[in-house]
């Protein structure tokens, strides 16, 4: 790179830095003070939106005692109550009659209610299920709601119904009073419970709930008879009760809650006045009358409740302003879709829209807080969370806005530094530029003369006459010059003596390397000799496929020659096979593998020794003569298992199988123990080798001879160390005789020729780039 376009980008990379980091401090500081406005703006308005919840819950409060302890409501209980148990009476009710009202009930219920209600439904309902199951109570639904000539949800207009009865004359008189006051407040309904037995002998909107019994009627299980339960068990004549939004199917399942009143006469409970809440008188208080920029929400912001099974208690912002976009992301919510399918039905989301958020899930633990994190429409927002208490409610208030609108201004003003950083950046590297220009110029000129210098030319002229450092560096160059064409001179002198010396140098190099090779060659040549005896000493692999039709023999020497061996045997109907691992590896194991493998030969042949833990006595006894020293400090051994396999016995069809072990054991997986791929090695029976080497050992005793029945398809393994000794895998670790188990044991199933492959490919995979540390031979007999 040349030194100019060095200056350049090093005035640069100063001022890029020197700007960048003053913009980040300044856009983080920006950010951080706009996080802590927007957090204490959401927090000022969900305690004013808190504050407004519970003045509005008080008023109710106050409004269901008033109204309950108001002597007019007090007669009307009494009227009510008297008229609902006599209509039947009144209206001089017959069978025939009955059955008249019976009709027109089923047909309502039929063709107007059910198919409205099972709409809104996961499991429909049948007409048995919603049917009121009081004379009485059917008789007065009859007479308001299926004669009843408004239409469904105008029901309320009827005053009287015209049948002269009890009930019918206190019904004119009262029912407007009640009218008036449900319309004033904006309740969705108002209901009278006798207390004794828990008729609703009056509502004002006159759904199916009217007539029933909340004790043994069809909504003995829902809220409103919770309402009821709980203020039938107050004794206090101020008490207010009151149950959370839960699925009201007179409503057609749209989310109902209710409060509660206990109506005395004098001293005793007669009754008890039920409102069933108006959601819009909360809506409009958490959403400010759907004016939300007015409290600083802006596009995205909003506050709403939940309860303690994360269900929004309030409309959705989303909802009312895009319901579109609010549908497209409902279904990430997690809410169910029953529910969103009730949302599109009743458009409205109060107690049926899943809120499961990090703020939530914080809130319902009765956390108070001030968080960031992904909103429930899927983009991070700022959240203001914490508790609240509605009459023994355990609610939850959430105030919130969309981080990308609370912190637009801050977003702005990095925009702003940028673009002022880029501009800055722009007329600063045009300056750079200009400045590097002239003072690398005088610089540039003095690298050609260099140039020149370096190719020989050691008369030029150097020009450069300046006073400052440029002018004292082309002095120190004309002063190099001389000395350089002075060495020139010298070294051409030099260079001659050198040559000549590096030629005979040479020559003894070359000398040197030829001995060297020869060597060489003469240690491979003997190396590849060891390898031929060792190979002469090995079963051939054709004489052991036709002793043994399903077996393997994975067989990989750390070197040329191997320390390890196997060995075969075949006399009359029994076969010999050993694994063995003979002291050290390479050449000097070559040689102990030869000694082992004739003694064994001789262990049969000459003393004629067919069980195992006789041959490995003999074999013992053998190598110690063998290797016999005046050097105590001599261990040379080995290390086997060796295993004599008897054909199928008559009348047992199960073959007879001996076994000895010098360290190394004897493994067998029969099919039907284990499962293919387990990663237990409980499967794998196990018969443990004699602690001993075959040679030298101070606390030597007789081998133990093993003899178990083995049947037609089991595997028999025998093994030396180097396969579970091996170091690899992503921690560089041994592969251990438990690993090489569990793989036996996925494997076992296979023909013998796969297991070979796949022991194979495991055992160089397990490797990779680390060396083999010791020689394997790992044999796999089926029976």
């Amino acid at each position: 790179m040349k030194i100019g376009l060095k200056l350049t980008l090093a005035f640069f990379v100063t001022a890029f830095l020197a700007m960048a980091v003053i913009g980040v401090i300044s856009f983080y500081k920006g950010k951080a003070s706009l996080e802590k406005e927007a957090f204490n703006k959401l927090l000022a308005v969900r305690e004013v939106k808190e504050d407004q919840i519970e003045d509005y819950f008080n008023l109710i409060n106050a409004q269901v005692l008033t109204f309950s302890e108001d002597p007019t409501i007090i007669k009307a209980m009494v009227d009510f109550r008297n008229g609902f148990n006599t209509v039947d009476k009144d209206l001089k009710m017959d069978d025939a009659k009955m059955k008249i009202v019976d009709k027109e009930l089923d047909n309502y219920y039929k063709n107007e209610y059910l198919p409205r209600l099972n709409s809104n439904l996961s499991t429909k309902v049948k007409i048995d299920e919603e049917t009121n199951n009081l004379v009485n109570g059917r008789v007065l639904q009859s007479l308001y709601i299926t004669l009843n000539s408004n239409e469904v949800g105008e029901k309320c207009k009827l005053d009287d119904a015209g049948d002269g009865s009890t009930y019918s004359k206190a019904h004119q008189l009262y029912h407007p009073m009640f009218r008036k006051f449900q319309e004033s407040f904006g309740y969705y309904d108002i209901f009278l419970v006798d207390n004794e037995n828990g008729n609703i002998v009056y509502s004002s909107e006159k759904e199916v709930d009217f007539g029933t019994n909340l004790e043994t009627g069809p909504l003995k299980n829902s809220n409103l008879a919770k309402c009821y339960h709980k203020t039938k068990s107050v004794s206090k004549k101020d008490s207010v009760c009151f149950v959370d939004f839960e699925s009201f199917h007179p409503s057609y399942n749209l989310p109902a809650s209710f409060i509660a009143a206990g109506i005395y006469e004098g001293d005793k409970k007669i009754g008890v006045l039920i409102f069933q809440m108006p959601i819009d008188e909360i809506n409009d208080v958490m959403t400010n009358d759907e004016n939300w920029e007015e409290v600083g929400f802006e596009k995205t912001g909003e506050c709403y409740i939940i309860g303690e099974d994360l269900i929004i208690r309030n409309q959705a912002r989303g909802l009312i302003e895009d319901s579109a976009a609010y549908f497209d992301n409902l279904p990430q919510t997690g809410t169910p879709a029953i529910n969103i399918e009730q949302i599109k039905n009743f458009n409205s989301s109060v107690g049926l829209q899943l809120v499961k958020t990090t703020g939530t899930q914080n809130a319902i633990k009765g956390n108070d807080g001030l968080e960031k994190f992904e909103g429930y429409r899927g983009k991070p927002v700022l959240s203001s969370y914490g508790p609240m208490n509605i009459n023994g409610i355990h609610w939850f208030i959430m105030s919130e806005i969309e981080e990308s609108e609370a912190l637009s201004n801050v977003y702005e003003l990095q925009h702003q530094i940028i673009l002022a950083i880029s501009f800055l950046l722009l007329f600063i590297a045009l300056f750079a530029f200009l400045l590097s220009k002239r003072f690398s110029k005088p610089i540039v000129e003095l690298s050609a003369d260099a140039q020149q210098i370096e190719l020989g030319n050691f008369d030029l002229q150097i020009k450069t006459e300046r006073k400052d450092e440029i002018g004292n560096l082309a002095n120190s160059f004309r002063k190099m010059q001389s000395s350089l064409k002075n060495m020139v001179e010298e070294l051409k002198h030099i260079n001659l003596h050198l040559e000549k010396k590096v030629y005979e140098r040479t020559q003894d190099l070359h000398q040197q390397k030829e001995v060297v090779e020869l060597q060489n060659k003469e240690i491979v040549d003997s190396i590849n000799y060891a390898l031929r005896l060792q190979k002469a000493i090995l079963p051939v692999r054709e004489h052991i496929a036709s002793a043994l039709k399903e077996s393997f023999i994975l067989f990989k020497p750390k070197d040329i020659v191997s320390g390890d061996f196997y060995w075969i045997s075949e006399k009359e109907n029994e076969t010999l096979i050993a694994a063995v691992d003979c002291t050290g590896h390479g050449v000097p194991g070559a040689l102990v593998s030869m000694v082992g493998s004739n003694n064994l030969d001789r262990c049969l042949g000459e003393f004629n020794l067919r069980k195992p833990s006789d041959i490995l006595d003999k074999l013992k006894e053998l190598v110690v003569a063998s290797f016999e020293s005046e050097d105590d400090e001599v261990k040379d051994g080995m290390d086997i298992a060796l295993v004599s396999l008897i054909p199928e016995v008559k009348r047992s069809q199960k073959s007879i199988l001996q076994y000895s072990g010098a360290n190394n054991p004897l493994w067998i997986i029969r099919k039907g123990t284990v499962q293919l791929n387990s990663e237990d090695d409980s499967g794998v029976f196990e018969i443990k080798a004699d602690k001993q080497p075959i040679g030298k050992y101070d606390y030597g005793k007789p081998f133990t001879n093993h003899e178990v029945e083995v049947e037609k398809g089991d595997c028999v393994y025998i093994f030396t160390d180097g396969y579970a000794d091996q170091f690899g895998g992503p921690q560089g670790k041994k592969f251990r005789y438990k690993t090489l188990k569990n793989l036996l044991l996925r494997i076992y199933q296979l023909p013998m020729h796969e297991q070979n492959k796949i022991l194979d490919d495991t055992f160089e995979s397990w490797k990779g780039e680390l060396g083999q540390i010791d020689d394997v031979c790992v044999i796999g007999i089926r029976i």
